[in-house]
């Protein structure tokens, strides 16, 4: 039932929008004023016989037509139609003529006010559309900009990385990063901005200005986290969002990850016996408080180990029956990629994820999966 109403009105929507950007061609035009001119007629000829006994305007119609279809030229129609409308009325002898006139000045005001409203209401709605279709422009470029922030691919030294965003709208929040700093680190990272659309994606790319700035400074992930948030802090004066994030360093000579969490999901480590090692940390959103610390973590990553990165909305897909996929769903997809590609892992996960929700995701996702080759 929803989706044949839906069916209705994208229909209605879409022959609405050829009504207000059609125009009668140079070829065309004559043949619409004939019919316009037939209908007029018609009208004339059904007043002068039935007048008395009609209960409907016959003159609505061509009047209309006309106006939406010449739009302002349209309306000298008006003249031509009170005169047809009171000839009509002389030559019908069943019609009381002594208020002629001012029956017919009735309905000349009746058909202006009507035609005015409809041109009106065109012109807005023409107006709409325009503004509409330059916002979707907008929108477009920044989805293009956006993802073109977030590579989907990044191989340096021993160090491969694979990323997917999937928004819920054509832009959002979460986001990825990854960029080699010095001459034996990696630095990667996946957060999530509350909130969707447009306003998360711009305090998305504000987020990666602050990194880009931060993240060649240091190798610490505790001293990156406290100076981006400091800088969330000083542009949102107000408090009114926050940022969640994990954020990583891997040292490729001493094949050891350093990492810091601030109030995301912890990242899943992949060993090579097959075992799924939580991340853990702790620490609170960045852009909350602006004395906020951050601990810091290590771990060892050997050849052939993988580490997955995710946001929030990959573990709260749900299914028909509202149920989570959860942590330990999203445990058992890792070990069942052990053997395939980067590529093929991710798309693994989220075709898992997907299937799981039956494709109805309701918030946005994005995933990261490194391994040390």
């Amino acid at each position: 039932m929803q989706s044949t109403y839906r069916a209705v009105v994208t229909y209605l929507d879409r022959l609405l929008d050829r009504l207000v950007v059609f125009r009668p061609s140079h070829r065309s035009a004559p043949i619409w004023k004939l019919t316009i001119a037939s209908l007029l007629a018609l009208a004339f000829l059904v007043r002068s016989f039935y007048g008395h006994v009609l209960s409907v305007d016959v003159f609505l119609l061509p009047v209309l037509l006309a106006a939406a279809l010449f739009r302002n030229q349209g309306l000298l129609i008006i003249p031509l139609a009170a005169a047809a409308y009171c000839l009509g009325g002389l030559l019908c002898n069943g019609i009381d003529n002594r208020h002629l006139f001012l029956n017919t000045l009735g309905q000349v005001v009746e058909w202006g006010l009507l035609c005015g409203f409809g041109l009106v209401t065109l012109d807005r709605y023409g107006t709409i559309k325009r503004l509409q279709a330059r916002m979707a422009n907008d929108v477009e470029l920044a989805r293009r900009l956006q993802l073109a922030l977030m590579q989907n691919r990044f191989e340096l030294g021993t160090v491969a990385l694979r990323g997917k965003v999937k928004q819920t709208l054509e832009v959002g929040g979460d986001f990825y990063y990854f960029r080699p700093f010095g001459q034996k680190y990696v630095v990667f990272c996946l957060g999530d901005v509350m909130g969707k659309g447009i306003s998360a994606s711009l305090l998305m790319a504000l987020v990666m200005g602050f990194m880009f700035e931060w993240g060649k400074k240091s190798p610490s992930p505790s001293f990156v986290l406290r100076k981006l948030n400091q800088r969330l802090i000083q542009w949102n004066q107000q408090q009114s969002t926050f940022v969640t994030m994990f954020y990583a360093v891997y040292d490729e000579e001493e094949e050891r990850l350093y990492f810091a969490n601030a109030g995301h999901p912890a990242g899943l480590l992949l060993r090579t016996d097959g075992r799924v090692e939580p991340l853990e940390g702790t620490g609170i959103p960045l852009g909350v408080l602006e004395e906020s610390e951050w601990g810091e973590n290590q771990t060892h990553i050997a050849g052939g180990e993988r580490l997955l990165m995710y946001s929030d909305g990959l573990l709260e897909a749900r299914d028909q029956h509202g149920e989570d996929y959860g942590m330990d769903r999203l445990s058992a997809s890792l070990q069942a990629t052990q053997k395939l590609s980067l590529e093929k892992a991710l798309a693994q996960i989220e075709s898992d994820v997907r299937s799981f929700c039956q494709d109805r995701l309701s918030d946005d996702l994005a995933i990261l999966v490194m391994e040390r080759t």
